[in-house]
């Protein structure tokens, strides 16, 4: 679970295939393999991590219904750790798993999304 509040400007720092590597300091304090991490909003599991960076696998099908799919090499993405039940909420409780597309009918500030009834 995730207050959907960013605790780091982290960088994508290459795509191969599925793997996808993200350049970060902040949310790798006490980072473990396994480990979840919110990129863009979107929960992935931390997989190989290094001085600086994390890396996580990503599916065909995350890449296609996120913001993920759309990032290349020097892109900027919001990172969030999970919250620990010692935690404060100073958000809101998000899971970051996709459930439905929706389609902004009105942009912000006045923001209105149209999301699928099923």
């Amino acid at each position: 679970m995730f207050t959907g509040i960013v605790e780091e400007l982290g960088e994508v720092r290459s795509r191969d295939g599925s793997r996808l590597r993200i350049g970060a300091d902040v949310v790798l304090e006490g980072a473990a393999l396994g480990d979840s991490t919110a990129v863009n909003g979107c929960c992935l599991t931390v997989v190989t991590l290094g001085d600086g960076w994390f890396e996580a696998d990503v599916s065909e099908e995350t890449f296609r219904r996120t913001s993920l799919g759309d990032l290349g090499p020097g892109a900027p993405v919001n990172l969030e750790r999970p919250v620990r039940l010692a935690d404060r909420l100073g958000g809101h409780l998000v899971q970051g798993h996709v459930d439905a597309v929706g389609t902004v009918t009105e942009p912000a500030p006045d923001l209105r999304v149209r999301m699928p009834t099923d």
